[in-house]
């Protein structure tokens, strides 16, 4: 009875743990390919960019996001859509907590695109690289963005007050 009751604890600790850490074993490392279901959503979202459905194609790429929390490529399109609506410490956000794991993708880029602002959107194949091909076009989509944001070119986001201008001096 005593032994039969300590192995249905550690079974129970055991599928706990498993169930627990199911996400981050999902998780691509070392040279794999990422899950069909991230994939899937990544691939649609950029196709619906390239129609210039940028409503729809934020929503396939959240839905990557919610999969698959680092994904560079859905993160990098997330960054590109938001500079695009202007939303500049957004898309820098998104291009920052794409570099986490990026290295860590080796997901070929078989296209990209611009959408209306400096950076590019891309679209994987499900086919692996040696390295990762997603790295180096966030790096370079963070320096297009800071580039931007120093430039001032930051357009004032929707709904925010216009800046405070000081009344003329009384005499």
């Amino acid at each position: 009875m005593r032994h039969t009751r300590t192995c249905m604890i550690l079974l129970v600790v055991a599928a706990l743990f498993l169930f627990v850490a199911s996400p981050v074993l999902a998780q691509p490392t070392g040279g794999g390919i990422m899950q069909e279901d991230v994939f899937t959503p990544i691939a649609k979202g950029y196709d619906l960019v390239r129609d210039g459905k940028y409503d729809a194609a934020k929503y396939e790429f959240e839905t990557a996001v919610q999969r698959d929390r680092y994904n560079p490529f859905a993160l990098n399109n997330l960054a590109v859509l938001s500079e695009r609506g202007g939303k500049l410490n957004d898309a820098m956000a998104f291009l920052k907590d794409a570099t986490t794991h990026a290295a860590e993708y080796k997901d070929k880029v078989v296209q990209t695109c611009f959408v209306g602002g400096g950076c590019l959107a891309v679209k994987p194949v499900r086919a692996a690289g040696d390295k990762s091909e997603i790295a180096p076009i966030i790096q370079e989509n963070i320096k297009k963005l800071e580039a931007k944001m120093a430039a001032g070119k930051t357009p004032a986001s929707p709904g925010s007050p216009p800046p405070m201008v000081p009344p003329p001096p009384t005499k």
